[in-house]
């Protein structure tokens, strides 16, 4: 193998939307509701409930069951087991978070005595507070021996598909294919095309491939709401939601040559990838609860998209053993070749996640307890990014990919409550049907379970859910004929116990 002269400037024009992808796309819109633990433990059925600071963030018409003011928090610890599988090999990973599921503060005015007789409006409230929408704190890893591919060719196509291998694509490609040839992985394709860039990586000799990633952050929505209650028939709401999140994510991919060879100019590759990102966006939710008599409800809200601004910072960095290539020229060279990106990339960007629309019945047995549901219809196909001036045809080109990988999807969530007096037993059940266009695994569900203790003025919830997710990984794409890279299959097991402590006023 040889290697051209190795020139060092400023990967300028490097294509760093690729890190803005459908997937990064889902993790924005693939939500579950959290907020407070009545509503979790319930499995987040608030849509015709109501009188729950977790429906701001469902159905806000909630607001118009209210008849007192109050203030609540809810503080939340999570534990996550997650287990990776690729090709043949499992690795598992353990991690635990707290942090705040929800706090919040109503303000109710409800109408008495001849007040109440006279006015069509009952009651009306306004409330303001957050609710957590989603956390990213996640590890997971998996490992396998791969005989059939290597990442590097990868990164050897991305030069083949801009014009092989030549000074105007060293400018062009990405941040990691410009690092593998820098680090001596990519070369002239010296057995053929020598215009073709070519992967010197020798996976048929068996490379064991380990994927590890580390994500952090989450997102909160701050909700400002009101509604009413009119005729004790009819309630009406409102929320503008603004979103904040925050997310940071660490990736390392090493191969490792299995061989034994040291004549084979390759021992290992490590390669490292750290991005943060930051957004803010607004949204509206609007609803309606209907009550024709006091057994029974129904609801109904629709939900905007969010337009959400990102700010992404990424860098990566590259390290390549090469045994003795560089040695054969020069017996004092370094074997070990580092490449480190030279400024951290920034870039804005924006995305519309999907709308949403829900539809909500509950049955309530008196004092004694309720049983409630929710449909919700989510369309996924409608999410859009904007990658701004100067790449509308990398913005088109992902959207058309977002509606090639994604369906609209169907969430049900049940959920009942049992009441003695002051104390209250709660059960829920939610799944998230899988946005994938063929991939129906991909489905999340939760269980959930809890108590509570409510007097006139003040009260308590306790819950704990249980949520299952699998999916499946492509550790790379290859577009070569032949080429057969396995997915990896991962299960992510997350137990989430959560406390509500809330003051009537």
């Amino acid at each position: 193998m040889k290697k051209i002269g190795l020139m060092l400037f400023v990967v300028a024009q490097a294509i760093i939307v690729s890190a803005q992808d459908e997937f990064d796309a889902l993790r924005y819109s693939f939500t579950s509701y959290q907020g407070t633990a009545r509503g979790l433990s319930i499995g987040n059925a608030m849509g015709s409930l109501g009188a729950d600071f977790s429906s701001l963030s469902i159905n806000p018409a909630g607001l118009g069951l209210y008849r007192k003011g109050e203030i609540s928090f809810t503080p939340s610890f999570t534990i996550n087991n997650t287990k990776g599988n690729y090709i043949g090999q499992q690795q598992k990973n353990n991690d635990s978070k707290f942090n705040l599921a929800h706090i919040g503060v109503v303000f109710t005015n409800a109408k008495k005595g001849n007040a109440y007789k006279r006015s069509g409006w009952k009651a009306a409230s306004f409330a303001f507070g957050v609710n957590r929408q989603a956390t990213f704190q996640n590890q997971y890893s998996y490992t396998g021996k791969n005989f059939s591919s290597s990442i590097v060719e990868n990164y050897a196509e991305q030069f083949n598909r801009l014009g092989g291998l030549n000074n105007n694509t060293l400018n062009s490609v990405s941040y990691p294919a410009y690092a593998a040839w820098a680090t001596y992985l990519i070369d002239q394709d010296f057995a053929g095309d020598t215009n073709n860039a070519k992967s010197y990586v020798p996976y048929t000799d068996g490379i064991q491939q380990t994927k590890r990633v580390i994500e952090t952050g989450g997102m909160h929505e701050y909700v400002i709401s009101a509604g009413g209650n009119y005729m004790e028939k009819l309630m009406l709401g409102a929320t503008m939601g603004i979103t904040r999140s925050n997310y940071s994510r660490n990736i390392q991919f090493d191969e490792v040559d299995l061989s034994g060879n040291t004549s084979n100019d390759f021992k290992y590759l490590r390669y490292n990838e750290n991005l943060t990102t930051e957004g803010t966006g607004v949204n509206l939710k609007l609803g309606a609860i209907f009550k024709p008599t006091d057994l029974f409800r129904f609801g109904i809200a629709f939900h905007t998209p969010t337009r959400i601004y990102f700010n992404d910072s990424y860098n990566i960095r590259m390290e390549s053993h090469t045994d003795s290539l560089k040695i054969r020229s020069n017996p004092g060279a370094d074997p070990i070749t580092i490449f480190n990106q030279d400024t951290i990339q920034i870039f804005n960007y924006s995305l519309n996640t999907p709308y949403k629309a829900l539809a909500s019945a509950t049955v309530l047995f008196k004092q004694y307890g309720f049983i409630t549901a929710d449909i919700e219809y989510v369309g996924y196909k409608s999410m859009k990014y904007n990658y701004g001036i100067g790449y509308e045809i990398e913005s088109s080109n992902m959207n058309n990919v977002i509606q090639n990988t994604y369906t609209d999807a169907i969430n049900i969530r049940i959920g009942a409550e049992a009441k003695l007096e002051d104390f209250a037993i709660r059960g829920g059940f939610a799944m998230y049907g899988s946005p994938y266009a063929n991939n129906s695994s991909a489905a999340r569900t939760n269980i959930s379970g809890g108590v509570g203790y409510r007097t006139k003025d003040w009260y308590i919830d306790a819950t704990c859910v249980y949520n299952q997710h699998k999916w499946n990984e492509m550790p790379y794409v290859l577009s070569r004929a032949g080429a057969n890279v396995q997915a990896a299959s991962i299960q992510n097991n997350t137990t989430q116990v959560l406390f509500t402590l809330g003051r009537r006023f």
